[in-house]
C-alpha cells in the first residue's frame, strides 16, 4: 500500500473515464477525493466541504475550468487548482496562470505526474493554513501583550493619581481643622467650613479604599516547568525570525525546572527579550535560549549574535525611555526587569560590541525536583 498523503481534493471533468481514474487513483494515496462531472456542481461542492485542492479540466460544457478557477479563488483564494489540459489549450494554460492556477498536467498523464502535482497542492495549502494559524496565535499572543502592559501602566497610573488627589485633600482638611481651632472665623463660615472638613474626609477615605483595592491584587502563580513555557513560545518567535534566515535554539535542561512564576507575564518578558535580540540580529545570524540549573536558581539565558551593546549604555537599558543613537530599547526591557523583580528575580547583561549579548535571568527555586542531569541541546 501506498504512503497515505492526508488531504481533501476536488476531482472535476466532464469525461466520466477521466474522472473516475483520477478519482479512483487520488483515492488509493489517501486523499480524501470528492467527484464532479460539472463545474457548476463543483462549486456547490467546494461551498459544502473542506477542499484543500480542486483538479480540473480546463474544457467543459457551460462553465470551462479557467472560469470554474476564478469563482474557487472568488470564494477562497488561496485555495490552489490545478488544471488538466490539452497540448492545444496551452494558450489558455498560460493565461490561467497568470489567474493564479497553481500548476496544470498535460493530457494524458501518468500516475505519478498526477500524484505528484497533488501532492505539491496539498503541501502548499497546509502551509498556508499553518502561516494564517501562526498569524492568529501571534495577535492573540499580542493582544494579551499589550492587555497585560495596560494593565500594569493603568495600574500604576491609578496609584499615582490616588496619590496627588489624597496629598491635597489632606493639606484641606488639616488646614480647615485649624482655621476652626485656632482663628476666629465668623459664625456664618463655621458650617461651610465644617462641610469641607466632611467633604475632605470621604475623599480621603474613597482614596485609601481604591488604594487597598489595586495593591491587594495578585496575580495567579503556579508552579511552572520554565522548559515547557520556553516552547510555548518558540513556534511564534522561530515564524519571526524566518523571513530573516535567522536560527533559533533552545537548550532545554534534562529535568523540570519548576519556579513559582505568572506564566502569562514570564512569557511576556522573555518574548521581550528575544524580539531585542531579532532587532541586533543581522540575517544569518543566531539566537541562543538556555534554561538550567546554578545555585539554587533556575537561570534562563537569551544569547544573540548581534551588534551588541556599547559599554556605557549597559547600565542605562533598565530605565524607561532610554535611547541612544543607534537603538532605540523604549519600555521593552524596563517591562522586562519589572516582571523579574514581581518574581523575585534578578536580570543581568553582558555585551561585547560586535559580537553579541546575553541577558541571564535567575530565579529562586523555591521547590525543585532534584536529579543529576544534564543540557538536552534541541536546536532547530
Amino acid at each position: 500500500m501506498n504512503i497515505r498523503k492526508y488531504g481533501a481534493v476536488l476531482v472535476v471533468d466532464d469525461e466520466p473515464s477521466v474522472l473516475e481514474s483520477s478519482s479512483l487513483l487520488l483515492k488509493e494515496y489517501g486523499y480524501n477525493v470528492t467527484s464532479s462531472s460539472n463545474a457548476e456542481d463543483a462549486i456547490r461542492r467546494f461551498q459544502e466541504n473542506s477542499i484543500d485542492v480542486v483538479l480540473t479540466d480546463i474544457v467543459m460544457p457551460s462553465m470551462s475550468g479557467i472560469e470554474l478557477l476564478r469563482q474557487i479563488h472568488d470564494i477562497n483564494s488561496a485555495t490552489p487548482v490545478i488544471l488538466m489540459t490539452a497540448y492545444a489549450d496551452m494558450e489558455k494554460v498560460l493565461g490561467a496562470l497568470k489567474m493564479g492556477a497553481f500548476d496544470f498536467i498535460i493530457k494524458p498523464f501518468t500516475a505519478e505526474l498526477l500524484v505528484h502535482s497533488v501532492e505539491k497542492a496539498v503541501h502548499y495549502n497546509k502551509l498556508i493554513l499553518m502561516e494564517k494559524d501562526y498569524k492568529h496565535l501571534l495577535e492573540k499572543y499580542n493582544e494579551e501583550i499589550e492587555t497585560l502592559v495596560a494593565e500594569r501602566t493603568m495600574g500604576l497610573m491609578s496609584l499615582t493619581l490616588a496619590d496627588k488627589i489624597r496629598n491635597p485633600a489632606s493639606v484641606i482638611g488639616l488646614t480647615c481643622r485649624r482655621m476652626l481651632e485656632k482663628e476666629e472665623v465668623p459664625d456664618r463660615l463655621i458650617p461651610k467650613i465644617q462641610g469641607i472638613i466632611n467633604e475632605a474626609e470621604k475623599l480621603d477615605a474613597i482614596v485609601k479604599d481604591f488604594q487597598s483595592l489595586l495593591k491587594d491584587r495578585k496575580s495567579m502563580f503556579r508552579y511552572e516547568d520554565v522548559n515547557e513555557v520556553v516552547d510555548s513560545i518558540m513556534p511564534i518567535i522561530e515564524n519571526m525570525v524566518a523571513s530573516k534566515k535567522i536560527e533559533v535554539a533552545f537548550n532545554r535542561w534534562a529535568c523540570p525546572l519548576k519556579v513559582n512564576i505568572q506564566k502569562n507575564l514570564f512569557q511576556i518578558a522573555l518574548s521581550h527579550l528575544i524580539k531585542n535580540s531579532i532587532d541586533a540580529i543581522p540575517e544569518g545570524g543566531r539566537i541562543t535560549v538556555s534554561a538550567y540549573e546554578s545555585d539554587n536558581a533556575c537561570v534562563l539565558e537569551v544569547s544573540d549574535t548581534g551588534h551588541g551593546i556599547h559599554p556605557e549604555d549597559i547600565n542605562k537599558i533598565f530605565n524607561p525611555m532610554f535611547s541612544s543613537k543607534d537603538k532605540r530599547f523604549g519600555m521593552g526591557l524596563p517591562l522586562v526587569k519589572r516582571i523579574v523583580n514581581e518574581h523575585m528575580g534578578e536580570i543581568e547583561v553582558a555585551s561585547i560590541p560586535g559580537e553579541g549579548t546575553t541577558f541571564r535571568i535567575k530565579l529562586p527555586l523555591r521547590w525543585s525536583q532534584k536529579c543529576s542531569c544534564g543540557l538536552i541541546d534541541n536546536t532547530g
